[in-house]
């Protein structure tokens, strides 16, 4: 994906983000853009599909829209978007089959 698309998609990710750390709503448009922009970063894609490796593209990702963001926001309004951006971030890793196998 270009560049420019992705700038554009960490943008909109930032704003969605600090209008809902700053007012508590839109947090299902938060959501829907911070995955929009996770994807554009191709952090949903390992070789292999190794589930880790996604784990820690996802994590990075949002982070950077947290690093993004964490001028408009007070220190408890931080903390709490960061927590809600790694759940986000854990939400789309693949689960790994750990049932009983023959």
């Amino acid at each position: 994906m270009e560049q420019n698309v992705i700038d554009i998609l960490e943008q909109e990710a930032t704003r969605a983000a600090i209008n809902w750390a700053k007012s508590g709503v839109g947090y299902n448009t938060m959501e829907s853009c911070v995955n929009k922009y996770i994807d554009a970063t191709g952090a949903n894609h390992a070789i292999g599909n190794d589930a880790e490796a996604i784990r820690y593209g996802r994590q990075a990702a949002v982070l950077r829209i947290n690093i993004c963001a964490i001028h408009a926001l007070d220190k408890n309004q931080e903390q709490h978007l960061h927590d809600r951006l790694m759940e986000i971030a854990e939400d789309g890793v693949p689960r790994q089959n750990r049932g009983m196998h023959r």
